[in-house]
């Protein structure tokens, strides 16, 4: 599905051609988020590698290559000591070690302090590829060690054009865009698992409230910090949109629009249920769900946040 490059991966391909006889043993890769950034990542480790360009290197079995990935929202210690040692070890066929540490913003406090030593006393023909799409979380000690390729967002025209080559619906890529904050790689990811956008059930429930519990169940098994993050974009969106028809009563009869106080309220709850998830506080995640969609649906007829009692 990803085909041909996307426009705004060209600078950030053609700066790593341009320092590609002079490559740094750190190497930060930033942007923000679900722009490609690992995209550019592949591709340096392919060619520093001699890899199959049509393989992806995260899936490619290579004894000098290692793809570090967040475990359970977290880079640790153990993990990095792990990739540090891997570095200093003989290459065995192409002659250079690369590790790419993927979502790098994930690093712990100890973990990033380990990578801070190696990249101080770079083994030889070693390369550490950091990617991030949060690089203001990174240890600064640690980007200041690493040359920097930066990946830029492109305009909405750039990215549907692009989504639309790859066959995504426009209306679909729309919505998805709205939820994930633009960014197209993630959006295609979205398409690619089947993914139902949010705003389709947001809009059923505010049509029909008495089956917002039905429509919540459609996104029973999906993650609550995931799902909230997604929701709170789209209620910014329909913020900005100042509540002229956003999408929600464009058929039938039209729900009451909510006050800009009740939907500020609402999406402070959003904030609030994320960040207690993210934080794994053991919400019961399947009853905060069907509160949050009773919620909503309450919000879009009586134009208040809470509910009255």
């Amino acid at each position: 599905m990803l085909g041909v490059t996307p426009p705004w991966l060209v600078a950030p391909l053609e700066r790593l051609d341009a320092i590609y006889d002079r490559l740094p043993h750190g190497l930060l890769i930033q942007g923000p988020g679900g722009w490609g950034e690992e995209t550019v990542a592949a591709a340096l480790v392919t060619r520093l590698l001699r890899l199959d360009p049509a393989q992806n290197p995260r899936e490619v079995a290579h004894p000098d290559l290692r793809w570090v990935q967040p475990e359970s929202g977290v880079i640790k210690v153990d993990q990095m000591r792990a990739t540090i040692e891997f570095l200093h070890q003989t290459p065995r066929f192409a002659g250079r070690k690369a590790a790419v540490i993927d979502a790098a913003d994930c690093m712990n406090q100890n973990a990033a302090n380990a990578l801070l030593k190696s990249l101080e006393e770079p083994p030889d023909n070693s390369f550490a590829v950091l990617v991030t799409g949060a690089p203001e979380r990174l240890l600064p000690t640690v980007c200041s060690r690493c040359q920097r390729v930066d990946v830029h967002p492109a305009s909405d025209d750039v990215v549907m054009g692009w989504l639309a080559e790859a066959g995504v619906d426009r209306e679909r890529a729309q919505h998805l865009a709205i939820e994930y904050g633009s960014a197209p790689f993630t959006v295609r990811d979205a398409v690619e698992r089947g993914e139902e956008p949010l705003m389709s059930a947001l809009v059923d429930a505010a049509r029909q409230p008495a089956k917002a519990l039905e429509v919540a169940e459609r996104h029973r098994e999906a993650s609550l910090a995931d799902l909230t993050a997604r929701w709170l974009r789209i209620v910014h969106w329909a913020m900005r949109q100042g509540l002229e028809n956003p999408g929600f009563s464009s058929e039938g009869q039209a729900p009451r629009a909510p006050r800009p106080k009740a939907l500020l309220d609402f999406a402070d709850e959003l904030q609030r249920l994320r960040a207690m998830a993210v934080a794994n506080t053991g919400l019961n995640r399947v009853m905060q769900l069907h509160r949050l969609f009773l919620l909503w649906a309450e919000l879009w007829h009586d134009g208040c946040f809470p509910p009255r009692s």
